[in-house]
């Protein structure tokens, strides 16, 4: 990284799960440009979600990442969590589990669900809830984004577990909340615990700062 005439210049290679939905990355990253117009914002996914841009990190083929997922954090990982949210249940605006407000996830046992692959925080979260309730989590379609999720829970192929402050209203669909799991979802930026970042990767990390204070 470097600086030229008082401004950050340079490459930031950002890596950045492409269903995000708990904060508004074009948002941010367009401020990010804006303060920093010299630094070139190199973002990428990963096509095994957060799991797969843990791994590129500790490999250091990022410099920073966002997140989200649960669990204690990754040795040689520092967390800024930007976010929270819970995974509620999603179901077709005719299912008999529609009229209700809250559910049980041992009421789940044996139905199909759409979920993110494995390596997804939504999955990784889903996954760690049911196998902790003992009940078998049968995922019959996996997505790669929010909005197609709720589109197949519309047209009865399975239930959805997604982040409630992504689900608008309407949508011919219902949403529960399942009242005895632990469905917390948390969108962090991470960065490195064991090595000093670079410039630009270090003025992210004290907008992010700046964003949460202002939160």
């Amino acid at each position: 990284m470097g600086e030229v005439r008082g401004g950050l210049s340079g490459t930031l290679r950002l890596g950045a799960i492409t269903t995000v939905g708990l904060i508004d990355l074009p948002v941010f990253l367009g401020e990010f440009h804006r303060r920093h117009p010299g630094v070139f914002l190199q973002t990428s996914a990963a096509p095994t979600g957060s799991q797969g841009l843990v791994e590129a990190f500790l490999e250091r083929r990022l410099d920073l990442a966002l997140v989200s997922g649960p669990g204690p954090r990754p040795t040689g990982i520092t967390l800024t969590t930007l976010a929270t949210s819970v995974l509620d249940l999603v179901v077709p605006a005719a299912h008999p589990l529609a009229k209700r407000h809250t559910v049980s996830i041992t009421e789940l046992a044996g139905l199909d669900f759409v979920d993110f692959p494995a390596g997804y925080s939504n999955r990784t979260v889903a996954d760690r809830a049911f196998a902790a309730a003992s009940v078998p989590h049968r995922v019959a379609i996996e997505i790669t984004d929010l909005t197609t999720g709720v589109a197949y829970v519309r047209n009865g192929l399975g239930l959805a577990l997604l982040p409630r402050v992504t689900l608008g209203k309407g949508q011919d669909v219902a949403t529960l909340t399942i009242d005895d799991a632990d469905l917390e979802l948390q969108f962090s930026l991470a960065a490195p615990s064991e090595r000093t970042p670079g410039t630009a990767a270090r003025a992210m990390i004290a907008m992010a700062h700046e964003l949460l204070r202002q939160g």
